[in-house]
């Protein structure tokens, strides 16, 4: 019997994945830090007003629960290298079943995160272009990264149908915006 063939996409969405989520993870860890010490990014693109990326970093909308904002943002892009990997770190001529169990779980863990991830970038965009009316490379970068996650795992395995991931986006999208709304 022949074997069926994988499009390229599903070999290699996972190291795609993960090699944006850690590149992620990079650009929010360098926000993080420079928040923390109370530096000022290597940044002035858009400054309306001379703040520039500074300006945007500051403002409220970019700290929560006392936390900068870009913390969250840099846990979750390990989450998603995480989930992303940690399958191919199995050795599937020898724990084939654990792998296969590893890759299932995974994924809806990886669609989980990105959609939230991307849904919660929109929302952030939205203020970025209305209350800042700033220009910050580095937050536009990051939500183009959680557009590039959502559709590597739309589009980086084949789903059984439709509805195996459309609900599980709504509910998550849903669960974000209202967790969004509450704290902002």
């Amino acid at each position: 019997m022949r074997r069926r063939s994988v499009p390229w996409i599903h070999r290699y969405s996972r190291p795609l994945i993960g090699g944006v989520s850690i590149v992620g993870a990079i650009l929010t860890g360098y926000l993080t830090i420079t928040k923390l010490t109370g530096g000022a990014a290597a940044c002035t693109a858009g400054a309306t007003d001379g703040a520039g990326c500074s300006g945007v970093l500051n403002s409220p909308y970019a700290t929560v629960f006392g936390l900068p904002l870009s913390l969250f943002g840099f846990l979750a892009y390990i989450a998603m290298a995480v989930f992303a990997l940690s399958p191919l770190f199995i050795n599937g001529e020898t724990q084939k079943n654990l792998r296969k169990s590893l890759e299932n779980n995974t994924w809806l863990l990886l669609l989980a995160g990105a959609t939230a991830m991307a849904v919660f970038s929109g929302y952030l965009m939205y203020i970025l272009a209305t209350e800042l009316k700033e220009l910050c490379p580095y937050c536009i970068t990051s939500a183009l990264f959680a557009l590039t996650l959502l559709i590597l795992t739309i589009i980086g395995r084949e789903w059984e149908g439709l509805g195996q991931i459309i609900l599980p986006m709504v509910v998550v999208a849903m669960i974000t915006l209202v967790g969004t709304l509450a704290v902002y």
